[in-house]
Protein backbone atom coordinates (compact mmCIF):
# COMPACT_ATOMS: atom_id res chain seq x y z
CA UNK A 1 0.00 0.00 0.00
CA UNK A 2 0.82 3.66 -1.20
CA UNK A 3 2.18 5.05 2.76
CA UNK A 4 1.09 8.81 1.07
CA UNK A 5 -2.39 8.62 1.02
CA UNK A 6 -2.63 12.37 -0.70
CA UNK A 7 -0.90 11.03 -3.85
CA UNK A 8 -3.64 8.51 -4.97
CA UNK A 9 -6.38 10.81 -4.41
CA UNK A 10 -4.85 13.58 -5.82
CA UNK A 11 -4.26 11.28 -8.92
CA UNK A 12 -7.94 9.91 -8.90
CA UNK A 13 -9.11 13.59 -8.25
CA UNK A 14 -7.32 14.66 -11.46
CA UNK A 15 -8.51 11.53 -13.34
CA UNK A 16 -12.00 11.75 -12.69
CA UNK A 17 -11.23 15.06 -14.02
CA UNK A 18 -9.89 14.50 -16.89
CA UNK A 19 -12.23 11.15 -17.94
CA UNK A 20 -14.90 13.75 -19.17
CA UNK A 21 -12.40 14.19 -21.64
CA UNK A 22 -11.08 10.95 -22.75
CA UNK A 23 -8.15 11.32 -24.25
CA UNK A 24 -5.36 9.09 -25.58
CA UNK A 25 -3.25 11.02 -23.10
CA UNK A 26 -5.28 10.91 -20.34
CA UNK A 27 -5.55 6.92 -20.94
CA UNK A 28 -1.62 6.80 -20.78
CA UNK A 29 -1.16 8.13 -18.18
CA UNK A 30 -3.65 6.12 -16.32
CA UNK A 31 -2.14 2.80 -17.60
CA UNK A 32 1.46 4.22 -16.75
CA UNK A 33 -0.27 4.92 -12.98
CA UNK A 34 -1.49 1.07 -13.26
CA UNK A 35 1.86 0.07 -14.15
CA UNK A 36 3.62 1.97 -12.22
CA UNK A 37 2.44 0.21 -9.12
CA UNK A 38 1.91 -3.37 -10.41
CA UNK A 39 4.66 -5.35 -8.40
CA UNK A 40 6.97 -6.63 -11.21
CA UNK A 41 5.96 -10.54 -10.85
CA UNK A 42 2.60 -8.95 -12.00
CA UNK A 43 4.62 -7.09 -14.63
CA UNK A 44 6.44 -10.05 -16.03
CA UNK A 45 2.86 -12.04 -16.37
CA UNK A 46 1.62 -8.72 -18.10
CA UNK A 47 4.30 -8.78 -20.63
CA UNK A 48 4.50 -12.46 -21.30
CA UNK A 49 0.74 -12.71 -22.12
CA UNK A 50 1.08 -9.71 -24.20
CA UNK A 51 4.04 -11.12 -26.21
CA UNK A 52 1.88 -14.27 -26.44
CA UNK A 53 -1.23 -12.86 -27.54
CA UNK A 54 0.51 -9.64 -29.66
CA UNK A 55 0.28 -11.72 -33.15
CA UNK A 56 -3.23 -12.81 -32.82
CA UNK A 57 -4.70 -9.86 -31.93
CA UNK A 58 -2.67 -8.14 -34.88
CA UNK A 59 -3.60 -10.34 -37.59
CA UNK A 60 -7.24 -10.31 -36.21
CA UNK A 61 -7.47 -6.55 -36.59
CA UNK A 62 -5.58 -6.50 -39.96
CA UNK A 63 -9.06 -9.10 -41.02
CA UNK A 64 -11.22 -6.36 -39.83
CA UNK A 65 -9.42 -3.35 -40.89
CA UNK A 66 -11.80 -1.07 -43.67
CA UNK A 67 -12.44 -2.43 -46.58
CA UNK A 68 -11.04 -1.90 -50.08
CA UNK A 69 -12.18 0.54 -52.26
Amino acid sequence: MCEDFSVPFVVSAVLIYLVRRVRPVTVAVAMLEAWRRLPPEHRERLLTAARRNAPRVASSLARRGRPRI
